[in-house]
């Protein structure tokens, strides 16, 4: 079973991950930006600005390959997943493309979904995540409604340490 982490950008979301997969779990990296970084450094064309359809794809079908990799006993963490790109869509006024929407009703996730919240403390650009704290913000409003539109439970996860942060997240599982 692939439990979604997921929220705006720069909420603390790969910081969890890596703690994750440190403690032994499989998990799945955030995608979007591992793809982003690959195109950018061979200059490829593969990226939200220049091809969205290709991007939007690309990500999609990364993410049923970790989503269907996993054994349904085993326990695994996804950084995002398919309805972060519906959220995504809609932040930029997009329609969520019909190839998406069949993929997110097709490929579940976990039912239990942990979000991270806002946290302007934490919060930092870099190359590739240019948005202000307020764009974030909105951004995480999307990808919270679209997680709510296909049906999981969403649980906030508590502005505080990582530790505390993985403890959280296990008394839920």
């Amino acid at each position: 079973m692939v439990y979604v982490i997921t929220g705006g950008p720069g909420f603390g979301k790969t910081a969890l991950i890596e703690k994750l997969r440190q403690l032994g779990f499989q998990t799945g990296e955030e995608t979007a930006r591992q793809i982003i970084m690959q195109q950018l450094e061979i200059q490829g064309d593969i990226l939200p600005w220049k091809n969205s359809s290709k991007f939007e794809k690309l990500v999609m079908n990364r993410r049923i390959e970790f989503l269907n990799q996993i054994e349904i006993q085993d326990i695994a963490f996804s950084d995002r997943g398919l309805p972060d790109q519906a959220g995504f869509s809609r932040y930029k006024g997009k329609d969520v493309s019909k190839e998406l929407a069949s993929a997110i009703l097709l490929n579940r996730y976990a039912k239990k979904v942990f979000v991270t919240p806002p946290w302007s403390q934490i919060y930092k650009n870099d190359p590739i995540r240019t948005e202000t704290f307020e764009e974030a913000k909105k951004i995480h409003q999307c990808v919270v409604e679209a997680y709510l539109d296909n049906g999981y439970e969403l649980f906030d996860l508590p502005l505080t340490t990582l530790d505390s942060r993985i403890e959280f997240i296990f008394k839920l599982l």
